[in-house]
């Protein structure tokens, strides 16, 4: 049985991890609306091929940092944090790579 002192550390954490994805989604959405021209060394293949992983991350992050929780097993692993998070860094990755 959960005691209310370990349900209120596992509910601060949840809580921190949520607003951990809402912060990094909203910093990665606005450095790619604002400061574009930080990509033009990008060359455009990779480019082209990065952003879509990047970006669904984001909205797997915004999704997540909201709060919203589909009653769909496969949607919750899919809007989960570590999809999200996975797809964010996997696209950066991609794009950064020499």
């Amino acid at each position: 049985m959960i005691t209310g002192a370990r349900r209120e550390r596992a509910t601060a954490l949840a809580r921190a991890i949520q607003a951990a994805s809402f912060a990094a989604a909203l910093l990665a959405s606005l450095a790619l609306m604002l400061f574009p021209f930080l990509l033009r060394q990008v060359p455009e293949t990779r480019l082209h091929a990065a952003l879509p992983f990047m970006l669904l991350g984001v909205a797997g992050a915004f999704v997540h940092g909201v709060g919203f929780s589909p009653d769909n097993r496969l949607l919750r692993l899919l809007f989960g944090p570590a999809c999200a998070w996975t797809l964010m860094v996997g696209g950066a990755l991609l794009m950064l790579a020499p």
